[in-house]
């Protein structure tokens, strides 16, 4: 409670010495039976949503964006720009199509390792391994640089354990040993590497044409999605650009935009924001909580997560990071 209260207090005192502006974290729009992560907004509330930030704040284009905070500009009051990660086909498929209708723009960070094929996202693959309707074996055992590990998949609630175990495992894993555990789970499971098209990437076709509308700019999300801060400098900076050279041969433009996976203090370190300085991303967001103010550093701009909030919610939500 105190601890809320002075975090409060920060902010309005920050927000009467400089207008703030909030970068809006997205990944999905689109309908889900599952969503244990909470990624999908629906079609209904997005629209909502943007129309409201239309009506009652500054929705300001990327580059008007990136031009004041690159010149340490004042931000017009309640500024906002909206941007999205991962490159779900969703983006292009129901995002956009509303983006067009309310003439707003949004920033997409696309991860390239699964553009154009039927796989998922790893955290999307552990949800249908064992949150799915199908049966398992009563134990899973897996090998890990900690040791043997053996999970107990017997019942619904065992399963759902065994995910929020995983979870975190894989997500500070370095991108060849996840590929393994997950190698290793899919054949004691019997599925298949092919996942749902409700959870596919992007075509490189529809990358094209996201590409092409003038209410999307494209970003980097590297080529694994790995959490950076677990790799040596080298792997890091790889993981960009080759997530940059692709993107830059699919749709033709300069990559000058990036975010780090997850995004958390935990997820990137001081050679992450280095090896965006050596790759050219201009402006590089990450993934905690705060506000943007002019004095911002350009390679770590923090965000804004929104979830499945309907006009109301949003509206109160966001009251609260403006307050003055």
């Amino acid at each position: 409670m105190v601890k809320r209260f002075l975090g409060a207090a920060r902010r309005f005192l920050l927000n009467r010495i400089d207008s703030p502006a909030l970068v809006l974290l997205y990944h999905r729009v689109t309908r889900l039976d599952s969503d244990p992560q909470l990624l999908a907004v629906s079609p209904e509330n997005f629209y909502e949503q943007v129309n409201y930030l239309k009506s009652n704040c500054a929705l300001l284009q990327i580059e008007e964006f990136y031009d004041l905070l690159s010149r340490r500009k004042k931000f017009p009051r309640r500024a906002v720009i909206l941007t999205f990660d991962d490159g779900y086909a969703d983006n292009f498929l129901e995002a956009l199509p509303i983006l067009q209708s309310l003439h707003s723009q949004a920033l997409f960070y696309i991860t390239t390792s699964n553009l154009d094929t039927d796989r998922e996202l790893w955290w999307d693959e552990l949800e249908r391994i064992f949150l799915g309707k199908h049966s398992l074996p009563p134990f899973i055992e897996i090998e890990h640089k900690d040791g043997h590990i053996q999970l107990d998949t017997r019942t619904h609630g065992g399963r759902t354990d065994t995910y929020k175990f995983l979870h975190p495992l894989l997500r500070f894993a370095a991108p060849a040993e996840r590929n393994l555990i997950l190698e290793h789970l899919r054949a004691m499971t019997g599925l298949s590497a092919s996942g749902r098209p409700s959870h596919r990437m992007l075509t490189n076709n529809e990358l094209q044409q996201l590409s092409r509308s003038a209410e999307a700019v494209i970003g980097a999300h590297t080529h694994h999605h790995p959490s950076l801060a677990v790799l040596p400098y080298k792997e890091q900076l790889e993981e960009m650009k080759i997530s940059k050279d692709i993107l830059e041969k699919i749709t033709g433009a300069t990559m000058q935009h990036f975010s780090y996976p997850y995004g958390s203090k935990q997820d990137y370190n001081s050679d992450s924001v280095n090896a965006c300085r050596e790759a050219g991303f201009k402006m590089v967001c990450s993934n905690y909580y705060g506000q943007v103010h002019s004095w911002t550093d350009l390679l770590q701009v923090p965000r804004i997560l929104v979830r499945n909030w309907d006009r109301q919610q949003f509206a109160h939500y966001l009251s609260k990071w403006f307050s003055y």
